[in-house]
């Protein structure tokens, strides 16, 4: 995929709008320091509106104290708003208009010559002010094709740098968004973002399908959130781009940023979570630990030290003949072979009357007692 640009971190707006979640004028400027480490191309700190007195600071302190350079503003297409966005110079400028019928009809009144007309006058106003502009197509994915490219043609010949693709009520599948980047790369020359929503669980495989098939940008935030089910996972996206893909995402850092969304948004971290979970390493089933043992990377898909996690094995009720030897091994304790099958039975029958593993000293006493 050597044409992707990059990730559009989109937690300060998009995540933002969760249901619970008020961040904090400090807690953005955190988030951004976190997402530069990390090393995210673009990031979205919010939306341009004449009430948002706080966004003029917060634009101030990612340039002056996070080092931002790339610094994008969502906007309507309306007057108001697109003066309130020219006025704090940002690098990207991420025009959004809806695109669906239904959405013509309920938000804009509009038909779609009038939605097309907005579209030219928007982009032509900011074209020779911003550095980088960007159309959202809000409901891209429920609108009709041929008015979607109709949309493209007018933004394209409008002098837009990107187009931006939204699953707004995330019901396409990674078929159909690969389909959909692929027609759109096929027939324009213009960079294509997506913004996908997780209503159906496929933002993150959506994303990860888009950028496969052409797309050079994708949106993410961290924990996925967002609207509803969320958004597609920034750490489960870079995580996958960088460890299967050679992406620089500096993957060490992925936990800390996903515990300064939770700590901020009142969120937890499930120990299964992909990528930054605690217990995504941890093994207890007798095949898959005498496969650890010889070789990792047969049941595991990169080396846990990347994620800044630990490999954690467990000998429980699920393991074997094998697996109790190897539990013995670790306290230098041994089993003749005609006792083994004995201690393994009683070894596995103990796990699973107390519900885990047998703590050091209870290996010990279950030695002595099978020797007597």
């Amino acid at each position: 995929m050597e044409h992707v640009r990059g990730l559009v971190d989109s937690t300060l707006r998009e995540g933002s709008q969760t249901v619970g979640v008020a961040f904090t004028l400090e807690q953005k400027v955190a988030f951004v320091r976190h997402l530069m480490r990390v090393g995210v191309e673009e990031v979205e700190v919010g939306i341009a509106s004449p009430l948002d007195r706080e966004l003029p600071a917060l634009v101030a302190r990612c340039r002056r104290e996070a080092g931002l350079n790339r610094l994008a503003i969502w906007c309507r297409c309306r007057e108001e708003d697109i003066a309130c966005a020219l006025r704090l110079a940002p690098d990207v400028l991420s025009l959004s208009v809806p695109v669906s019928d239904r959405h013509l009809a309920i938000k804009l009144n509009l038909g779609q010559a009038g939605v097309a007309e907005m579209v030219a006058r928007a982009i032509a106003k900011v074209r020779a002010v911003v550095p980088y502009v960007s159309l959202g197509l809000e409901d891209a994915t429920r609108a009709d094709l041929g008015f979607l490219r109709e949309i493209v043609t007018v933004a394209c010949e409008s002098g837009v740098d990107r187009i931006r693709i939204a699953d707004t009520v995330g019901v396409a599948t990674p078929g159909e968004i690969a389909v959909l980047v692929r027609d759109l790369r096929r027939n324009f020359a213009v960079e294509i973002g997506v913004h996908m929503h997780n209503d159906f669980g496929m933002a993150t495989a959506n994303a990860i399908a888009a950028l496969e098939a052409g797309a050079h940008w994708a949106d993410v935030t961290v924990l996925g959130l967002g609207e509803r089910a969320g958004n597609s996972r920034l750490e489960e996206v870079a995580g996958y781009l960088a460890l299967q893909g050679a992406r620089p995402y500096e993957t060490t850092l992925l936990q800390s940023l996903s515990r300064l969304a939770a700590d901020c948004s009142g969120r937890t971290i499930e120990a299964h979570r992909p990528v930054i979970g605690a217990g995504i390493f941890a093994c207890e089933t007798g095949l898959h630990l005498a496969g650890l043992a010889k070789d990792p990377q047969t049941y595991e898909p990169y080396d846990p030290v990347l994620v800044g996690a630990q490999r954690q094995l467990f000998y429980g009720a699920k393991v074997g003949r094998r697996g109790v030897t190897e539990r013995l091994q670790q306290l230098g304790l041994f089993c003749q072979e005609g006792q083994l099958e004995r201690l393994a039975a009683t070894f596995r029958g103990q796990c699973l009357a107390l519900g885990r593993p047998l703590y050091d000293r209870e290996v010990r006493q279950l030695m002595v007692e099978n020797r007597s």
